[in-house]
């Protein structure tokens, strides 16, 4: 479906293992698996750097990694390697607060102000369900303040109260979880952190699980996230200083794809959450949003449970098909990257669902990917700019001719298997016809009729 041949597959099913062993470095199981992991490793000519994990009727069909991660190119990415979730951090949230409602410390609809001192009068109807929700009313640039003290941040977060009637209306706001870890922690009568850990990844055997400001466990590899505006840096290094209001309950979760398939079977299980307490996790609300994750149909027989992230250097997406026993882990130490087109890929070829993705093309040979970078223009104020990134030639069009500012188009230059050059935007593979004459810098090229040059 796309872009691999049958036989290709199956000639190297025999060199791959036929059962997948948790917190191996790379697992490709039968002809999916390796259909999923040669699709995987072409994503790198698309900037692709990370881990992936799919699995498929509780089984896990593929779980590798693609590129390195450290800056100098010397420790290659594996299954294994960590990454930070940013705000996929909320579904750990999200299931803290129910694993307090299923132990009877608090219920999803009392009142915020019955679980934290200093909430105005105004803010008086909010409930840790709107919270959880993104329903409390407060907008979503209510976003100033941080520390570990509780009443420096209450003014500006709750500052004019609900702009609408809480309940009502879907507004995403990320402080809302801020709140929620500061009623996780003295509710569970621990730090947010030390909840998470005792409630949540021991029982669900997620040893490699960390937070932002946490020391790497014995052995791991600890990914070191590249930005589009921003220096480098770990996984585990704070974003924002230090894991505060600013940041806590919304972000800074640190994990594995192997331990996110821990925590995938764990609530498939009882082990943490009884069958009570994950049916009010998943029940969505406005905008399909549930506690910390969004759930809407898929088809008429799936449902998808996901959430995505993106802080500085780090992207995610992460997916569950409860009724499929599957899921779909995309973890990229690129925050320039698009995790969520590559989980619909691997979602389509994983659950076999037919969709408008094109073949992935190879990367361009690094002489010709060479040859190409800088700006073009083709003479009528559309602007090109190619640019390398790794294996990755980064195409960014800006057409000023249309409208008044014009869109931008922002793809990739690969390879088709028939040596043609295409520029690829996932649904999408338009020929270019490169000027190849000389052997230095490309002089120009011609794309859907219009033809650029230097």
């Amino acid at each position: 479906m796309l872009g691999f041949t049958r036989t290709t597959a199956i000639a190297v099913t025999a060199m791959v293992a036929v059962a997948a062993r948790a917190d191996d470095d790379r697992v490709a199981v039968g002809e999916k698996g390796q259909r999923l992991a040669q699709l995987v490793a072409r994503c790198e000519a698309l900037g692709f750097g990370g881990a992936v994990l799919a699995a498929r009727d509780g089984k896990v069909v593929a779980a590798l990694g693609v590129g390195h991660a450290d800056l100098e190119g010397k420790v290659p990415c594996t299954a294994t390697t960590l990454f930070e979730l940013a705000s996929a951090t909320k579904q750990f949230t999200g299931a803290c607060v129910v694993h307090l409602a299923q132990h009877k410390k608090l219920d999803l609809d009392d009142p915020l102000t019955r679980h934290l001192p200093g909430v105005p009068a105004s803010c008086a109807k909010i409930t840790l369900r709107h919270l959880l929700q993104h329903t409390s009313g407060i907008p979503g640039d209510n976003s100033q303040g941080g520390g570990v003290e509780l009443a420096a941040v209450l003014p500006s977060f709750l500052r004019g109260g609900p702009t609408h009637e809480p309940g009502t209306h879907w507004e995403y706001w990320n402080q809302g979880y801020a709140l929620l870890s500061e009623v996780v922690a003295r509710r569970g009568e621990a730090s947010y952190v030390a909840y998470c850990r005792t409630a949540l990844f021991e029982p669900a055997g997620m040893r490699s699980t960390r937070f932002t400001g946490d020391v790497a466990p014995t052995g791991a590899v600890v990914a070191i996230g590249r930005s589009t505006n921003g220096a480098p840096r770990s996984a585990l290094d704070h974003p924002y200083g230090e894991y505060g209001f600013q940041y806590r309950g919304m972000g800074g979760a640190v994990s594995s794809v192997w331990d996110l398939w821990r925590w995938d079977r764990a609530l498939h299980g009882t082990k943490v959450l009884s069958p009570t307490a994950k049916a009010a996790l998943f029940a969505p609300g406005l905008n399909d949003y549930a506690l910390g994750w969004f759930v809407r149909k898929l088809t008429a027989d799936l449902t998808v449970q996901s959430h995505g992230g993106g802080v500085r250097g780090f992207r995610c997406e992460i997916r569950r098909y409860p009724e499929a026993g599957a899921c779909v882990f995309v973890l990229s130490h690129h925050d320039g990257f698009d995790t969520h087109q590559l989980a619909n890929v691997l979602e389509a070829e994983l659950l076999d669902i037919p969709a408008p993705f094109k073949p992935v093309p190879a990367a361009l040979a690094p002489d010709l990917a060479g040859r190409l970078v800088g700006r073009f223009a083709d003479g009528k104020g559309v602007e090109c700019e190619i640019a390398l990134d790794g294996r990755a030639t980064l195409v960014r069009i800006h057409w000023k001719g249309i409208g008044n500012e014009g869109p931008v188009t922002r793809a990739f230059l690969g390879v088709e298997s028939s040596g043609r050059v295409v520029l690829y935007e996932w649904t999408e593979s338009t020929p270019v016809e490169l000027e190849l004459g000389g052997a230095g810098p490309i002089a120009g090229f011609t794309l859907r009729g219009q033809r650029f040059k230097r």
